[in-house]
């Protein structure tokens, strides 16, 4: 299993942290930036075909690189099955875009249907 790949129950809230570093290790200075995660189906599949986007929030002191990614129950009630994701920061003030994060997203078959 990759240490990136995102498993969820279908219907479960879920919390995602995600750390962004410099090439060095130390935390990358996340002040100006927003940060964002995106679900799809296939790779290839336009924004608009999105089965979620979601911004995260984040975390104070934005110089420590962390952002939090609060998935509601409404979120993940998709149909079960294999996704891909990935999560971009942007920088408000420039055109500095970085994906940090791609991996697959599975959203599991749960048994409890209320």
């Amino acid at each position: 299993m990759s240490a990136n790949k995102i498993e969820i129950y279908r219907g479960d809230t879920h919390t995602i942290t995600v750390t962004v570093t410099n090439a060095d290790g130390t935390a990358f200075n996340l002040t100006g930036y927003t940060m964002k995660l995106t679900v799809k189906t296939n790779k290839s599949d336009p924004d608009s075909s999105a089965l979620l986007t979601k911004d995260a929030t984040i975390n104070s002191p934005a110089t420590l690189g962390k952002g939090t990614i609060a998935l509601s129950a409404t979120d993940t009630n998709k149909v079960a099955g294999d996704y891909w994701y990935d999560v971009q920061i942007k920088n408000a003030n420039s055109s500095d875009v970085k994906t940090i994060l791609l991996d697959q997203f599975n959203i599991l078959q749960d048994i409890t249907q209320s």
